[in-house]
């Protein structure tokens, strides 16, 4: 046997007895109880406003995620203390209404003001919260309708594009 391996041997010897006389510095604690494993989505009306970093989400507490258009009314309504506290703020008009029809694969929103005064940050405010509300299958289509614009507008979020 060369030295180099019998210095290559004692090195991974010295530092195998290393190892099992400190452990890994992890003490044992056995099973933890932290309560239910995660199931998936978390409960909550997940809602889309701008902020310091661009649109970002903003999950409200509840038991339930609210449908689309109860999630919609919410969005309408603005941020909450918190999310205004967290920098977040609203695109869209304070007055406004939408009015959300489904059918399987696409959300048309029918909204009370003219689309030309919507920014591309309310666009994206909008549709990025409409395809994240419980629906059944992948994320619809959104069309957006307005009396200005009565050809409905594809549109998808910018935030769930693949890629």
């Amino acid at each position: 046997m060369t030295l180099r391996h019998r210095h290559r041997r004692l090195v991974v010897g010295a530092a195998s007895l290393l190892l099992l006389a400190t452990g890994c510095s992890i003490p044992s604690t056995g099973a933890v109880r932290s309560g239910r494993a995660a199931t998936g989505i978390q409960p909550g009306t997940r809602l889309y406003f701008p902020g310091p970093q661009g649109i970002g989400l903003a999950i409200r507490p509840g038991p339930v995620r609210q449908d689309l258009q109860q999630t919609l009314n919410t969005l309408l309504a603005g941020p909450d203390d918190a999310e205004a506290r967290a920098g977040f703020y609203s695109a869209l008009p304070a007055s406004a209404t939408v009015l959300a029809t489904s059918t399987p694969g696409l959300v048309t929103l029918r909204l009370s003001w003219p689309t030309a005064s919507l920014t591309t940050t309310a666009v994206q405010q909008l549709v990025c919260t409409t395809e994240d509300a419980p629906a059944p299958g992948p994320p619809p289509r959104v069309s957006i309708v307005s009396s200005d614009a009565p050809s409905a507008v594809q549109q998808q979020c910018d935030l769930h594009r693949a890629g």
